[in-house]
């Protein structure tokens, strides 16, 4: 079994040449379903969630005193009982952004409004001279406003985008205009993102190239997105973790997943020919099952998101998993990628403990490299998911001893914010950790953070064989 060595945070720099698998391509699928107050219905059995308070946040500010960063100069508990709640009303204001970011992927890759050759990137949709949409982006702009008004014809990702584009008050011809000068500024965001890394690489500062990284869509439009690669890599680490000890047999039995995600149109090959689903919550559960980590019957994943449609999605699959019904994923793979065969096989052993096989869907003819396979996640590990809402920077829920989580997995999520945010995200995972449990993530977060959280190394794990694509995954323990 091949491992690769934990290491410190100064040699963590990514290997990555195709960032698309990791942060520039983590395309928008947030979707904004809105609950009462912008928050899912919660009951009397769920975590009771409620603001961080200055308490939980003073030693981080501490920290970032002289980082001008927005919030490090708060010196009260009132002037940081309002700028927290600013900061919850700040990051879900986002979700609209991203939301359209999610549209303009449809419009670039999707299969199922159209018959048109979809496109290889999103820079082949923009002319580098004029500034403008080429041809083929304006012909797929044109299919998705003529789907939104054929009903009949309408799936739940074209529905979706035409109920948007309702709420904005965007009607008619103005639709067709609307999408394609999103698109446009979409696709010059991208650039202006691989711009800044290119620059933070050429200074040679290994460092510079982490807080670029890791910062870079601090300003976007919020991202909740799904693929199974990630996980392939939260696996891989936890298992080497286990083989140094580091981790138990047995030590695992509530799991956190922040911001589990909702496939809307895949982030990195814009798949969108079946239904809306989330993998993370079982691809963790499972992975920690077949390692030993835990039991299955005692593993429960709650997730903690701040979008209501990823929370309505993950509380109506719980409460059909307790109606005895299970939860079917499609899993697309790319044969022409060139998956590492570590990869290959993650993808080849999905759903074997926590699932059987399903009937997967017929796969569209403008997708002929794409094998697809479904797995039905049984009911009774659909019950043992459960959403919480909750801002992972804002909000936090209290837990008695023990009863925190013992292992937290968050995923092309915290590059969303600043490093003040992230130190802030990082003390509020601690604190609802039980001692000893792991925190993983795929995002290079700051070296001030929390001492509670202490800092075991990090590890690349390659997709792809040439290593052209990959995360760098960094892990701590809670002391």
């Amino acid at each position: 079994m091949r491992t690769i060595k934990l290491r410190s945070a100064d040699a963590i720099v990514t290997r990555n040449r195709r960032l698309c698998a990791s942060s520039l391509c983590t395309l928008a699928i947030v979707l904004s379903l809105r609950a009462e107050g912008g928050r899912a219905q919660t009951n009397k059995n769920e975590p009771q969630v409620r603001f961080l308070a200055f308490e939980d946040g003073r030693g981080i500010l501490a920290k970032y005193a002289d980082s001008e960063l927005p919030g490090s100069k708060i010196a009260t508990p009132d002037e940081w009982d309002k700028w927290i709640r600013e900061q919850d009303r700040d990051v879900r204001s986002r979700i609209d952004r991203g939301v359209e970011d999610s549209i303009s992927n449809l419009i670039l890759f999707g299969t199922s409004f159209t018959k048109l050759p979809r496109l290889a990137t999103s820079d082949e949709a923009l002319d580098t001279v004029t500034g403008s949409l080429k041809p083929a982006a304006l012909a797929r702009v044109r299919q998705l406003a003529a789907a939104m008004t054929e009903v009949e014809k309408r799936n739940e990702r074209v529905a979706f985008a035409n109920e948007f584009l309702k709420r904005k008050q965007i009607a008619g011809e103005q639709r067709a205009m609307y999408l394609s000068g999103n698109l446009t500024r979409y696709i010059l965001e991208q650039r202006k993102y691989q711009r800044e890394l290119d620059e933070a690489g050429k200074s040679g500062d290994k460092s510079e190239v982490l807080a670029a990284r890791g910062t870079l869509y601090a300003q976007r439009g919020l991202s909740v997105d799904t693929s199974l690669l990630p996980n392939f890599a939260i696996e891989d680490t936890l298992r080497a973790l286990l083989a140094k000890g580091v981790l138990k047999a047995g030590s695992v039995r509530r799991i956190a997943v922040v911001g589990p995600g909702l496939d809307f149109t895949d982030k990195r090959d814009g798949y969108d020919f079946y239904p809306l689903q989330t993998i993370q919550p079982f691809a963790v559960m499972e992975g920690a099952e077949r390692l030993g980590l835990g039991k299955k019957e005692e593993l429960h994943v709650a997730t903690l998101d701040l979008n209501a449609a990823v929370n309505s999605h993950v509380a109506k699959l719980s409460a059909a998993g307790k109606g005895g019904h299970r939860y079917v994923v499609q899993l697309p793979r790319d044969v022409d990628a060139q998956w590492t065969n570590q990869a290959v096989n993650y993808w080849e052993k999905f759903g074997e403990l926590v699932g059987t096989p399903a009937k997967p869907l017929m796969v569209p003819e403008q997708l002929p490299s794409v094998k697809l396979k479904a797995v039905a996640i049984t009911a009774d590990r659909a019950a043992r998911v459960s959403a919480v809402d909750l801002n992972i920077v804002a909000q936090t829920t209290d837990f008695a001893e023990g009863e925190g989580f013992d292992l937290v997995v968050a995923t092309n999520i915290l590059l969303y914010y600043d490093h003040l945010q992230q130190a802030l995200a990082m003390s509020n995972i601690a604190r609802m950790m039980n001692t000893g449990g792991i925190f993983v993530s795929n995002t290079p977060l700051p070296s001030a953070h929390d001492e509670r959280l202490k800092y075991l190394g990090g590890r690349n794990v390659a997709y792809a064989q040439d290593g052209s694509y990959g995360d760098e995954v960094v892990v701590y323990q809670r002391q």
